[in-house]
């Protein structure tokens, strides 16, 4: 059996690192980790993992709530440095980041898609995302990449939710070792980062094109009050999004929420 689907032990006995050998701070409970991170990467040196056993205010992008029942999922922070990563660069490492988790999933052959500009959904049903936060101190910028995967979390869980989601438990019929799927997400992240360094989101876009990215569909890109509608066109090198509007006009999306 692959260690993925070893027994989930206690969170109080997790062994893992950060980036790199960094050190982890575990909390059993807490807000959030992006909160937390947010307020404490001062004290913190890079490459530090925060990751929670739950959360009580757990937020996606754009302040949506993030269901974050205890002993399930992961609820994590990476605090990285942006020192050797060019400006141009730092918004790829979200989608680089989902890249990476869906190819650790493909392990276990769950086969899932990154809906751009970084969703991580199975059969169109979210079982993760990406979200981060540019911080700054001492003149020097780091990242807090939050990363939130439904891992164990039961079909009860989400009843409130009203939009489609989905857990790993759910999808392989048996629960998961939480910790030995994260060790390997942070593992896949440390080994991406030299590479990312250099080229950004490039050398990963290909495979990002081959997965389901609901090319041709119809679809809405929702900035804030702003909402263009359209198709679907492709997904740029620079991981920017292209979208033809239904006056057959096509943009380049650089941000936004892409409504499916």
């Amino acid at each position: 059996m692959l260690p993925f689907f070893d027994p989930d032990e206690p969170f109080s006995s997790w062994d893992i690192q950060g980036l790199y050998g960094a050190p982890v701070v575990f909390l059993e409970e807490t807000e959030s980790t992006h909160l937390y991170s947010r307020h404490h990467f001062k004290e913190l040196v890079p490459g530090t993992l925060i990751v929670a056993n739950s959360q009580s205010a757990g937020r996606g992008r754009h302040e949506r709530s993030w269901v974050s029942p205890t002993n399930k999922n992961l609820y994590c922070n990476l605090i990285i440095s942006l020192k050797n990563i060019p400006k141009q660069y730092f918004a790829q490492i979200t989608q680089v980041t989902a890249i990476l988790i869906a190819q650790v999933l493909h392990q276990i052959e769950v086969n899932v898609a990154v809906k751009w500009p970084n969703d991580l959904l199975w059969h169109r049903q979210k079982i993760g995302g990406i979200i981060s936060e540019r911080l700054i101190h001492n003149d020097e910028y780091y990242l807090s990449l939050g990363i939130g995967l439904n891992v164990n979390s039961d079909a009860a869980d989400f009843e409130d939710i009203g939009r489609p989601v989905t857990s790993l438990k759910l999808i392989c019929k048996k629960p998961l070792r939480r910790s030995y799927l994260l060790q390997m997400i942070i593992k896949k992240i440390e080994e991406a980062i030299p590479i990312l360094e250099k080229d950004g989101v490039r050398p990963w876009i290909e495979e990002w094109r081959q997965m389901e990215n609901f090319f041709g569909e119809k679809a809405r890109i929702v900035e804030f009050d702003k909402i263009v509608t359209g198709t679907i066109h492709s997904i740029n090198d620079n991981g920017s999004l292209s979208f033809q509007k239904e006056s057959g006009e096509i943009i380049n999306v650089y941000a936004g929420d892409l409504e499916i």
